[in-house]
Parts: structure tokens; C-alpha cells; sequence
């Protein structure tokens, strides 16, 4: 069968992922992406609006730094990433769904396999944080974003040392979002 461009035409009881064309996969894993990342916000919003920000934040921290482990594995397998260095680490964060490509605009300059620093321009969290909760921005951008990095990193190889460069809150939206360094001390 020739690959799909859309699903417009009539239905197919046996149609598969396979069926679609690369470009449509593409479009829509990043709306996938992007489900996942507003179902976080809506789930953050009910329990926020029933135990209150406080708890509400503790839960959500838990939860992103538990998530950390099967996203980064699951992506590993996925695309046979191997390896237990900063670039194994990176390679694998350009595709995990919580990170999407599209929906947060980053850059890798990846200067060794164990140095790396991740500049991060676009953050829609961020974005959404300055406009309904900018009291927040610390807990969220310097330490949650912090510990999570760090679960994240330890999946790859616990040596992983995350520091963060430049975080929020910043002076104008046409700043950087954020800007992390990454490296391994090798003995």
C-alpha cells in the first residue's frame, strides 16, 4: 500500500502507523508531544485547585522526576541509543516526548562525548509561568527543572554533573529561556 499523506479518505479498520508517511508521523508525534505536556497542566491545575499549590507542587515534582527513568529508557531502546556519556544523554533528550522537538526551541553544542551545554530559547512552561505565575518561576526553572535533569541524566550514567548556566526569571522574553552544562569528570 502507498503510504498515507493524511487519513481524509474513507475509514480503514486495519490501518497501522506504518501506513503513514514519514511526514505525517513526524506531525503527529510533536501533537502526541504536545498532548502530554498540556495533560501535565491540566493535571497540575485540578490537584493544585483541590490540595492546594504547595502539595500540588510537591506531587508534580515527584512525578517529573520518576517519569525520568522508563522516558529516557524506553527512548533508548527505541532508537538503540547506547553509551554512558553526555552525548548518549543528549542523543537521547532530542526525542524524548516530554522535550519535544517544535514545542520547546533548543540547541546542543556538544563540545567532548562528556561536555555538553544545552541552550534552551523557547520554553512554553516558562512561558505560561511569567504570564500566570511568575512567583513560581524559581521553585519551577532552578530547582524542579534541576532534580528532574538530574534522574534524567542518571539513566544515561549517574556521573552526569548538571550546572545550570543562565535560569529564570529573565528581564525580557527575547532572553534565552535557560542555558545548562553537562560534563563527566573522568578519571
Amino acid at each position: 500500500m502507498k503510504e498515507l499523506k493524511d487519513y481524509s479518505g474513507e475509514f480503514r479498520p486495519n490501518i497501522r502507523y506504518e501506513d503513514l508517511s514519514k511526514e505525517v508521523l513526524a506531525k503527529l508525534l510533536k501533537v502526541y508531544c504536545q498532548q502530554i505536556l498540556l495533560l501535565d497542566w491540566y493535571w497540575y491545575t485540578k490537584i493544585s485547585e483541590k490540595l492546594g499549590e504547595d502539595e500540588a507542587f510537591k506531587v508534580s515534582a515527584d512525578n517529573w522526576c520518576q517519569i525520568g527513568d522508563p522516558e529516557m529508557r524506553w527512548t533508548m531502546e527505541a532508537l538503540n541509543i547506547k553509551g554512558n556519556d553526555v552525548a548518549a544523554y543528549a542523543k537521547t533528550i532530542q526525542f524524548v516526548p516530554s522535550f519535544a522537538q517544535d514545542v520547546y526551541k533548543y540547541e546542543w553544542d556538544l563540545k567532548t562525548g562528556d561536555h555538553g551545554v544545552l541552550t534552551v530559547y523557547e520554553c512554553p512552561a516558562l512561558t505560561r509561568l511569567e504570564q500566570e505565575n511568575p512567583e513560581k518561576i524559581p521553585d519551577v526553572c532552578q530547582w524542579l527543572e534541576l532534580e528532574a535533569m538530574k534522574k534524567y541524566a542518571a539513566v544515561v550514567n549517574p556521573s552526569i554533573q548538571i550546572r545550570p548556566l543562565k535560569t529564570p526569571p529573565r528581564q525580557s522574553p527575547d532572553e534565552i529561556a535557560c542555558q545548562w552544562e553537562f560534563s563527566i569528570k573522568r578519571k
